[in-house]
């Protein structure tokens, strides 16, 4: 990842008549949806909690954290592991995002048809245990990996980190984009697989038992006992 180069600040939100503080951790402002969600995604996957704040174009924010000497921690930590710089602020930078009005930012249908189309175009393409070359073979946390890379997301290499990212979903709430997970063992709870939503209970999936990337459903009596969740990474 190229360094990059943003102002980090500490918030601090302070409640009338108690002492109870929560520190936010401000990461940039970017003018454009792609580009934040893309920043939000990547520090998702090293498993900060984010936020996005629409109040002054789109600003990601980390946090909260209930004790300062933590807030302070995770600057430290993002420059230290992510090259980006920090400068701290008081609660009076607080007033300028609201924290009340923080949402998860939703995929045009624009976009989710490329992004579905583009996942189509990997139909066919050999499986493979750990794969990342379409040429040779892929699995299938690559697979998703590489189609939402497409939208200049950052999503994690296994699909156990993975389901660790993005909005819960329930069975019923689906869209095409979402991620669906599964376990491998009926008795088990370990993630092992994941697949894209495509709509009417279908995912497309590099699918191992198939041996390739292929459609399968989700009343499909395999699939249907090994649901595990699913995830929506924007």
């Amino acid at each position: 990842m190229k360094k990059i180069v943003l102002s980090v600040v500490v918030i601090l939100h302070s409640f009338v008549n108690i002492v109870y503080s929560q520190y936010y951790i401000q990461t940039g402002i970017f003018k454009d949806k792609e580009s934040a969600t893309s920043f939000r995604i990547y520090l998702a996957s090293r498993n900060y909690p984010t936020l996005i704040d629409f109040s002054d174009n789109f600003r990601i924010i980390v946090g909260p954290y209930e004790q300062k000497e933590k807030a302070e921690f995770v600057v430290s930590k993002l420059y230290s592991e992510e090259n980006i710089s920090s400068s701290l602020m008081d609660e009076t930078n607080l007033n300028k995002a609201n924290i009340d009005e923080l949402e998860s930012l939703e995929i045009s249908e624009e976009v989710l048809g490329e992004l579905i189309n583009f996942a189509f175009e990997f139909l066919g393409v050999k499986y493979k245990y750990g794969g990342v070359d379409p040429e040779k073979g892929i699995d299938c946390s690559y697979f998703v990996q590489t189609v939402y890379k497409s939208l200049g997301t950052v999503l994690p290499r296994t699909s156990r980190l993975q389901f660790k990212i993005g909005k819960k979903i329930g069975k019923d709430e689906l869209m095409p984009g979402d991620l669906v997970f599964f376990r491998k063992y009926l008795s088990g709870s370990r993630i092992n697989h994941v697949g894209m939503y495509i709509g009417n209970d279908e995912f497309i999936h590099a699918s191992y038992g198939a041996k390739k990337v292929t459609i399968s459903s989700l009343n499909e009596i395999y699939y249907k006992n090994r649901f595990m969740g699913a995830r929506r990474p924007l």
